[in-house]
């Protein structure tokens, strides 16, 4: 009982300690808490306002921590401390001003996560600056922290979940908002303040702070062994099997194009990890691990950057390909300087990852900046090839390959998601927000979004055509009219249908020759009055093969064709073509209008 009494008092003292270290920080999570629960409630606030002041703290809440380290490692800022959390709060709001957009969009995602990011990583190096302190240690102290505030915090939520749904089952119900207001309670507000309190003042000469230190330096050997002795072989072994496939690219020189990138900057990042993790270790595996792995890694990464390049080349940038890239390049960069540098210090690694990511947002060369261009340009090169460019406005158009079609989509698309519409000049102003954009692509550019597209390796496509039965059929000086199955024969000549004009029987044949359908009629005596080839439709049907938009209007499925014998007009209601290297298949139905002049 003493033990569990020690264990709450030490972490009550820990805790209210923690809130007077970070007052600003704390300060930032109790409102970022209070808006989930605002939003996981149901409010009548603007959500995109709630979402700027959430994104505002969190990136508040880094900073103020980030700052407070810096109070903490240089004596000569001490007396500085309230103007440094007042500045947290300015920054804060100048984040809210500056860097959040009127509506939530990834790329006001992607800003928050690359610049917290940064202020991370030089909030794990200031305590480590100037070779202070060993980097290893800090780092091990703010992991044995962060894995020990998500297990508590794990295991406390689930105790909470078991409770609320004992209660709701065995007493009387509860609001099912309960369980979203806990998880929000435990992962929004306690984990990280937890965190914080299990973090030593690492520069600190005090000796009640020298002996946290201590004890947060301290390796456990659970840890080590899985460092050293699972992890260590493992990557050791996924290493092998990525220099085997570097060995087989060279020999076939046929480059990969977009499945190595993403998982060579996961090996790339958890290499890193495990390198910080093992710097103070001194067992055999973790020594040789911390020599070879540099120049492992750089041929390994190289490769990434090749298949980037491909992928680039192909699609152009957008800002995951940009981070790739740039990811890639701090892959080199750092193993460089682990090989070159006197002092292997990884906390240089880390400060210049910060500065890499710092530098991904700044214009001009910032991601957004980068791939806006590049994907604008891209646009801009099909619309200007389709003849879809005049005079800064778009032309609509319909009569596209599927590829263009498809591409046009995709880069549309992606501008929209990354909020890029209102800066493309030639794109129309009105459908750039999200309430107009969708259901007025057709008006836009002349077709319907195009999402999907099959390229085949030789030459098989699939076409499904339908009429569209809401729209009026022109049948004018027509007489008879019948609906007949087509398909595919081997046979020179299927009758279809009978058909009776002015008191004489008429036969409605097709006949498959050559990949060509032709339906035609016959009087009594089988003489062909009129023949209608369909070749020529289906080949331009083909020619727009995947195509969204299967339901036509009568204009597109319609061919006719007069003689001195016989009028006749063929309306495809639906058909299906199978089109293949050596045969074509086709299954459908037609409407047949005939007359006699």
């Amino acid at each position: 009982m003493s033990k569990i009494k020690n264990f709450i008092n030490t972490t009550s003292a820990n805790l209210k300690s923690t809130v007077a270290r970070f007052p600003a920080a704390i300060l930032f999570l109790v409102t970022t808490t209070s808006i989930v629960f605002t939003e996981i409630q149901g409010n009548h606030f603007d959500d995109n306002i709630l979402a700027r002041i959430a994104f505002s703290c969190v990136f508040g809440a880094f900073l103020s921590i980030g700052l407070q380290f810096a109070v903490e490692r240089f004596n000569n800022l001490k007396k500085y401390s309230l103007m440094f959390n007042i500045l947290s709060f300015v920054s804060a709001a100048a984040y809210y001003l500056f860097m959040t957009d009127g509506s939530t969009s990834q790329s006001m995602v992607v800003h928050l996560f690359v610049i917290v990011f940064a202020v991370f990583a030089a909030t794990l190096y200031i305590p480590s600056s100037k070779n202070r302190l060993n980097f290893g240690n800090v780092f091990l102290a703010h992991f044995k922290s962060a894995f020990i505030s998500v297990l508590y915090s794990g295991v406390m939520f689930l105790g909470i979940a078991a409770i609320v749904s004992a209660i709701d089952l065995l007493l009387f119900n509860l609001d099912y908002k309960a369980y979203a207001h806990s998880a929000n309670i435990v992962f929004t507000f306690f984990l990280p303040v937890y965190y914080l309190s299990l973090l030593p003042k690492f520069n600190s000469q005090e000796e009640e702070d020298i002996k946290k230190s201590e004890i947060a330096y301290t390796y456990p050997r659970v840890l080590e062994i899985l460092v050293s002795y699972i992890t260590i072989p493992l990557i050791s072994i996924f290493s092998i099997v990525l220099i085997i496939y570097f060995i087989k690219i060279l020999s076939t020189r046929v480059w990969p194009v977009g499945q190595v990138g993403p998982m060579v900057l996961g090996y790339s990042a958890a290499v890193y990890v495990i390198y910080i993790l093992g710097s103070n270790l001194t067992n055999r595996l973790a020594v040789m691990f911390r020599k070879v792995f540099p120049y492992v890694l750089i041929p390994l990464v190289a490769m990434q950057l090749v298949s980037s390049y491909i992928r680039i080349e192909a699609y152009g940038i957008t800002e995951s390909r940009y981070y790739v890239v740039l990811f890639g390049i701090f892959s080199i960069t750092g193993a460089l300087m682990l090989i070159l540098r006197k002092n292997k210090n990884p906390g240089a690694v880390v400060l210049l990852a910060a500065c890499f990511a710092v530098i991904s947002i700044i214009p001009p060369v910032d991601a957004f900046t980068v791939s806006m261009n590049s994907q604008k340009s891209r646009l801009e090169e099909i619309l200007t090839r389709n003849e879809m460019l005049k005079n800064n406005e778009i032309i609509p158009k319909s009569d596209l390959t599927v590829l263009d079609r498809h591409e046009i989509t995709s880069i549309t698309d992606y501008m929209f998601r990354m909020g890029y519409l209102d800066d493309v000049e030639f794109f129309p102003e009105k459908y750039a927000k999200e309430n107009t954009y969708y259901g007025n692509f057709d008006k836009i550019y002349g077709f319907n979004p195009q999402y999907g597209i099959y390229v085949p390796e030789e030459e098989p496509r699939f076409m499904y055509a339908m009429l569209d039965v809401s729209k009026q059929m022109d049948i004018e000086g027509y007489d008879q009219f019948i609906k007949a199955n087509i398909f595919t024969s081997s046979s020179e000549k299927v009758k279809i249908g009978d058909i009776n004009l002015d008191g004489k029987n008429y036969t409605i044949n097709q006949k498959f020759i050559d990949n060509e359908l032709i339906i035609y009629a016959s009087d009594e005596n089988n003489a062909t009055l009129v023949e209608v080839s369909l070749k020529q439709l289906i080949d331009g049907l083909l020619e727009f093969a995947g195509d969204s938009k299967a339901v036509m209007v009568p204009e597109v499925l319609t061919v006719n064709r007069a003689t001195k014998a016989m009028r006749m007009k063929v309306i495809i209601n639906e058909l299906n073509v199978d089109l293949t290297a050596d045969n074509m298949n086709i299954n459908g139905n037609i409407f047949v209008f005939v007359a006699i002049p």
